[in-house]
């Protein structure tokens, strides 16, 4: 079944920001690549189950558009 366009992706869980900015800060500047690549079967094969369930309901378009939540300023 295919989401509509229409339709709102659910919102990202704080554990789901979480994993992402592991991931990129894992990986530097390249890191929606290389996540992209290892959705797509392609090594390093080191996405999480909780971003290969992003994969599932948000897709590989979704996350070209995605943007890191800026960091918050610590007091």
């Amino acid at each position: 079944m295919r989401r509509s366009d229409a339709e709102p992706l659910p919102r990202l869980t704080e554990e789901e920001v979480n994993a992402l900015q592991d991931y990129a800060a894992r990986h530097g500047r390249s890191w929606k690549r290389i996540l992209n690549n290892a959705w797509m079967g392609e090594a390093p094969y080191d996405d999480s189950p909780i971003l290969r369930r992003l994969r599932n309901t948000h897709g590989p378009s979704w996350l070209n558009r995605y943007r890191l939540p800026k960091p918050q300023a610590k007091r």
